[in-house]
């Protein structure tokens, strides 16, 4: 095998992994995808609840859609009358 590899560094000689540096990574993975995974999540549980009210009655899923209507026309409204100051 030292064709292949240098004597001194055969297959099998190098450090394995350890669990803190698994645990490490995976931390780092989670930290990047914690935001986008939530965002996605909260969407789809959004709409289940928002068929879950429309299959109860009609009048409490346009209900829930007027608040999300509404609460998206009051923030448009705040950011109108509060404009970002350029420094």
């Amino acid at each position: 095998m030292g064709f292949y590899y240098d004597p001194s560094n055969e297959p099998g000689d190098e450090d394995e992994g350890t669990f803190k540096e698994a645990l490490a990574l995976t931390l780092a993975v989670f930290k990047v995808l914690a935001l986008p995974l939530g965002i996605m999540f909260g969407f789809i549980g959004g709409l289940v609840v928002l068929f879950v009210l429309f299959s109860i009655h009609m009048v409490f899923g346009l209900g829930a859609l007027a608040l999300i209507v509404l609460a998206v026309g009051v923030r448009a409204v705040w950011e109108w009358k509060h404009p970002p100051t350029l420094e």
